[in-house]
């Protein structure tokens, strides 16, 4: 399974996720995506690739570059990523600006309103039209279950 780790966005330099905005059929097409990609049960990266990777990370997150990287070196993921519509990058870009979305929107639930305020003042009008956008879906569009 391809996977990420993430943590909810910060104070940081922009990445080309940051601006990325998603749009409610790019959402259903990354469920669909995501959900033949785990059906697939692909081989994970090799010890090797995954200690290369360890050399990007910052602050425990593998930056997009590395995800897109990581997808197109694999035969059998790229494959299923074309058949559903994305490029590696588009698909890197959209599974991240989900994945900021939908963890601003989880931590909306557990902080206080004024640090939520806060950290949304710090994201880029894209990542908070990812979040208004996901907001309007509902989890049921988005969530992996």
């Amino acid at each position: 399974m391809l996977s990420v780790s993430l943590s909810i966005a910060t104070a940081k330099a922009s990445t080309p996720d940051d601006h990325y905005v998603l749009t409610a059929a790019v959402v259903q097409k990354l469920k669909a995506a995501n959900k033949a990609i785990e059906q697939a049960d692909l081989p994970e990266d090799t010890p090797a690739q995954e200690k290369e990777d360890d050399k990007y990370r910052v602050k425990g997150e593998l930056p997009v570059e590395r995800f897109i990287l990581s997808i197109e070196r694999r035969p059998q993921a790229k494959a299923l990523v074309l058949k559903h519509g994305f490029t590696p990058k588009e698909f890197g870009l959209a599974t991240y600006a989900l994945l900021d979305a939908s963890m601003h929107l989880t931590y909306e639930s557990m902080a206080s309103k004024a640090d939520v305020a806060k950290q949304y003042a710090k994201l880029t009008k894209e990542q908070q039209a990812n979040i208004s956008l996901l907001r309007k879906l509902g989890p049921a569009a988005y969530a992996s279950h």
